[in-house]
């Protein structure tokens, strides 16, 4: 028998490009940036999937060495893939696969499909990880990806509803983290110009955006929300007086799907629209997530972000079982990518909670949603007397409640054999100190409601609680501190 072929970097690259259909930017009087590939059907859109589903398996198996080793070990063979109802029959592949490849074999591991020496020679550039809490993980993606990048990242701010004319200014450090650069070459695909905040602090970022003409800050949505509020309260300028801003992009936190803080966010800027962008790292550092103009206008509850499926393949799983759930249940985010050169990822655990919705959107966009966006990660979400806390719908009672400032903190914790959770939280300094105990006592009762479980509230001096300033992707606030004690191993 011959030798099958080798599935090479360029088989791929050919493949993921056939389904780019408008590569360019369209006429600016298009809804849609790519109006072929976003108003596909439903069965066009699954063959899609499955025809770049059974070739990512080949290119994988043909080029990554820890995934061929992943493959042989659960047994699996390129050909055992029929078609996407084979897909949970796979492994899992989880961060910590990858972060023991890395210190395995540093400094990049073999998980990648290029190696170091052809990342080194046609590679483009090199992400990582935070690491606050253990080494950084690596990540090389090559030029291909690059213009991937650049496409969704339009695509998605196209469906905001931002045009040529669009003066972008991006608060966000220029570090190695994807969501910066991703804007910057979705930007300049749209031919827009795009002004990089890097090491500014707030008052000068304030400055270029009021002196340039700014009209849509790009940011995480805490650091968003305190520049809006700062730009009054310490520098003395109006956003809805003294600046263009008309539109906010931001990405990493659930801000924009929480409605009180969507709410609060756009006020601070006088009345600018908020937008979201879902993504990861490790597996999908472009946007498998995006919300759109109509959604944006929604009001009353959380928006829902479009699913980039032509590109992507998303799960939902039990986060105990791992057993796919039904659409409308909340579960757990596992992720394929289609698109990645340097760093394709199969059934990746994302691990952040989500809700798949199939509901039509009055956009025209035949993508499913996820309703409410990310909904938090499962590793920041605490389950305490059987009851889970989600960061989100914490947030959401917090800024609904105009006598408190932005900040708050969910501390667990034992006494004895009892758990409890403290939500910590700052009234404003106008706030009378002897209005707190009834301030406190709504409190109490609100949370009660909304999490189904009794907690303590603590209401602390304005300034307490650590504050999120440095506009930095990767130093997304972090508000959940887990002090239980942990059984012994």
């Amino acid at each position: 028998m011959a030798e099958k072929k080798k599935f090479t970097r360029e088989d791929w690259k050919t493949l993921v490009d056939s389904f780019r259909y408008q590569k360019t930017r369209p006429d600016p009087s298009s809804k849609y940036w790519d109006e072929k590939i976003e108003t596909v059907s439903r069965d066009e859109l699954r063959h899609i999937q499955e025809t770049k589903l059974k070739a990512l398996v080949r290119y994988l198996n043909d080029n990554s060495p820890w995934y061929q080793r992943h493959f042989k070990k659960a047994g699996f063979q390129p050909g055992d893939l029929k078609g996407l109802q084979d897909l949970p029959k796979l492994p899992l592949t989880t961060k910590e696969d990858w972060s023991q490849n890395q210190m395995e074999k540093p400094p990049f591991g073999d998980f990648h499909c290029v190696s170091p020496q052809e990342w080194a020679e046609d590679g483009w550039m090199l992400y990582s990880t935070g690491g606050t809490t253990a080494k950084p993980r690596f990540f090389t993606f090559t030029l291909h990806d690059r213009d991937i990048w650049a496409w969704a990242w339009a695509r998605a701010f196209w469906s905001f509803g931002l045009r040529p004319g669009t003066v972008f200014f991006n608060t966000s450090v220029y570090g190695p983290f994807p969501g910066m650069w991703g804007s910057q070459y979705g930007a300049h695909l749209m031919r827009c110009p795009i002004i990089p905040g890097g090491g500014m602090d707030s008052r000068r970022r304030l400055f270029f955006i009021k002196e340039t003409n700014v009209t849509c800050v790009i940011g995480v949505p805490s650091y968003v929300l305190h520049l809006g509020q700062v730009a009054k309260s310490e520098h003395g300028i109006d956003p809805a007086k003294d600046t263009k801003v008309t539109d906010l992009v931001t990405m990493a936190e659930p801000g924009p799907c929480v409605p009180s803080s969507k709410q609060r966010i756009e006020a601070a800027w006088g009345g600018a629209r908020l937008h979201d962008i879902v993504g990861h790292t490790e597996c999908f550092p472009i946007p498998l997530g995006w919300s759109c103009a109509e959604e944006n206008a929604a009001r009353g509850r959380p928006m829902r972000d479009h699913l980039s499926e032509d590109i992507g393949i998303v799960e939902i799983v039990d986060p105990e079982t791992f057993e796919p759930v039904p659409p409308g249940t909340r579960g757990v985010l596992v992720v394929t990518n289609l698109w990645s050169e340097g760093i394709p990822a199969l059934r990746y655990l994302m691990g952040d909670y989500m809700v798949y919705s199939s509901e039509p959107c009055s956009c025209g966009r035949t993508f499913a949603q996820a309703d409410g966006g990310l909904q938090g990660r499962a590793d920041h979400t605490l389950r305490v007397r059987g009851v889970w806390i989600i960061p989100g719908a914490v947030e959401e009672v917090v800024r609904g409640f105009n006598e408190l400032d932005d900040e708050f903190q969910i501390v667990a914790d034992s006494v004895g054999d009892r758990e409890r959770v403290t939500i910590r939280v700052e009234p404003r300094p106008e706030i009378a100190r002897a209005a707190w105990p009834e301030l406190q006592k709504r409190l109490s009762t609100e949370f009660r409601f909304v999490l189904g479980l009794g907690v303590d509230v603590e209401l602390c001096e304005a300034g307490v609680l650590p504050r999120f300033q440095r506009g930095d992707l990767d130093a997304k606030a972090v508000r959940v501190k887990d002090l239980r004690s942990k059984p012994a191993s």
